[in-house]
């Protein structure tokens, strides 16, 4: 059974500020997004977990594709988080893939997001800015 309307659009708009608080590079605001921050990347079964591991991972990202941003495509609502279809660009590159994020919610408060993508393209579309 699904949360409340209140509930509901409290979630999306939190996930909609995350996102664009990521494309602005904003450390401060995603991390003001999270009750407590954890980011599971399923491909690379990689885990950050808590603050400081989280803006590390974050910050290398930065570092590593400074032009990468986000766009919600697609939101879907279950009973305990937003499943969201996000496109990955990255300007200037040819990176344009679509993952699936799961972002996990303890009431109103975002404590998890979970990655899906496709790991052998965004693996084959980063080769292409070696070669």
């Amino acid at each position: 059974m699904l949360p409340d309307l209140e509930v509901l659009r409290r979630r999306e708009a939190l996930v909609l500020r995350h996102v664009a608080a990521e494309n602005a590079r904003d450390l401060d605001q995603i991390m003001a997004t999270f009750t407590h921050p954890r980011y599971e990347i399923v491909p690379t079964t990689t885990v950050y977990d808590g603050d400081l591991a989280v803006r590390q991972m974050i910050l290398r990202q930065w570092d590593e594709l400074p032009q990468m941003s986000y766009s919600a495509e697609a939101i879907f609502h279950a009973p305990h988080g937003l499943v969201v279809e996000t496109r990955t660009t990255c300007a200037g590159t040819p990176i344009d893939m679509l993952s699936v994020n799961v972002f996990g919610f303890d009431g109103v408060g975002l404590i998890l997001e979970r990655c899906y993508f496709d790991r052998m393209l965004f693996a084959a579309q980063l080769d292409k800015l070696s070669n």
